[in-house]
């Protein structure tokens, strides 16, 4: 299940605004979760996901902008999330990986949505997502993405 959304640079000023709406980042982030959930109702989205491109702008706009000392999203590591390993990865990194923010839909920190960085995607998008907690979830469901309309 996932759900495709614009993300385009040049549709945001740079400190998170979205130009056509007016909304701040986190606002359409809550609009995001919520198509996501109308969509794959019961399930909410509890991973976001995008090019490092797109992670960058996404951090930059979380911070309005400001100079920050974080990096939102990890690595896939050979296509799977291995948070063990960007772990490691980071102990060299000069800036602190974000691994997760909290959900905008629960208004609730212990509602994460994951942040992974994923170079086969389009810099222009991101994906939200829902993945089992557990690897060969029986009742896992397999859908097509669905697009956001740029309008938000």
């Amino acid at each position: 299940m996932e759900l495709i959304i614009p993300f385009k640079e040049s549709e945001f000023s740079k400190d998170g605004t979205h130009i056509t709406s007016d909304k701040f980042i986190m606002e359409l982030q809550r609009e995001w979760e919520e198509k996501f959930h109308d969509q794959f109702n019961p399930f909410y989205a509890n991973v976001l996901e995008g090019h490092p491109l797109a992670m960058w702008r996404l951090t930059q706009y979380m911070e309005s902008g400001e100079e920050t000392n974080y990096d939102f999203g990890m690595e896939l590591i050979d296509g799977e999330i291995d948070i063990d390993t960007n772990l490691k990865i980071e102990k060299f990194a000069k800036l602190h990986t974000v691994y997760a923010i909290g959900s905008q839909l629960h208004d609730d920190d212990d509602e994460p949505l994951l942040l992974i960085k994923n170079d086969a995607l389009n810099k222009n998008i991101l994906v939200l997502k829902y993945i089992p907690d557990n690897d060969g979830d029986e009742n896992e469901i397999t859908t097509r993405p669905v697009s956001v309309s740029s309008s938000i």
